[in-house]
């Protein structure tokens, strides 16, 4: 049971719910309907949690979890704090479009190395679906374009494999500090406005009643 009293599983459906209905375009591709500051903070704290779990298992099953290897203070600029600045959400276009190819790059070598349906390809493909929705959102909320998708690049040789791992499982680590960051800033966010909302309903409960 979490500190509130849902439990966790009813949390989950809730918000697959809603990542489900948000990641739906509508016409011209936006989401059929704006989503609200809270529906996307609620769909950024499940994809926190969700890249810390997809990090963590990578650690683990690339067998990297020794002397802190992946734990780098050293992130891509891309994924740097603050998070949110002067642009607020429309900042993040960029870097989730960054993120979703860079999935599709760690998927695509690790393919090389799995077999199919690995626990580790489904547990990217599913990150990558929730980057994927959140994009779509803030793509209807800001449209405008986004820069085109590299190639793919070819094999991989034998002696890049360790290297490339590693550098898939720093990136993950990365990704799951920025949206942790993420997560706790739209909250602050959240309560600041509601603080806001409960100090004027206050002060227009004060104002003295017409005659």
């Amino acid at each position: 049971m979490r500190s509130d009293g849902r439990p966790w599983r009813v949390l989950a459906v809730v918000t697959k719910g809603l990542f489900i209905l948000w990641a739906v375009p509508g016409q011209g591709g936006r989401p059929l309907q704006p989503p609200t500051l809270q529906q996307i903070q609620a769909l950024v704290r499940h994809m926190a949690e969700d890249a810390q779990e997809l990090f963590t298992f990578y650690e683990e099953d690339q067998h990297m979890a020794f002397h802190h290897l992946c734990r780098t203070n050293h992130a891509p600029e891309w994924l740097r704090g603050p998070v949110l600045g002067a642009g607020g959400l429309r900042g993040l276009r960029g870097t989730m479009a960054r993120m979703a190819q860079a999935l599709q790059d760690i998927t695509r070598q690790q393919r090389d190395l799995n077999p199919p349906g690995a626990e580790i390809l489904r547990r990217l493909a599913s990150t990558h679906l929730k980057v994927r929705g959140l994009l779509n959102n803030l793509q209807g909320l800001f449209p405008a374009p986004l820069p085109g998708s590299r190639p793919a690049p070819g094999p991989t040789a034998p002696t890049r494999v360790f290297r490339q791992k590693l550098e898939g499982c720093r990136l993950l680590w990365s990704y799951a500090r920025f949206m942790a960051k993420l997560s706790a800033q739209l909250e602050a966010r959240i309560r600041a406005r509601a603080r806001r909302d409960k100090r004027r309903s206050h002060r227009g409960s004060q104002l003295p009643a017409r005659s």
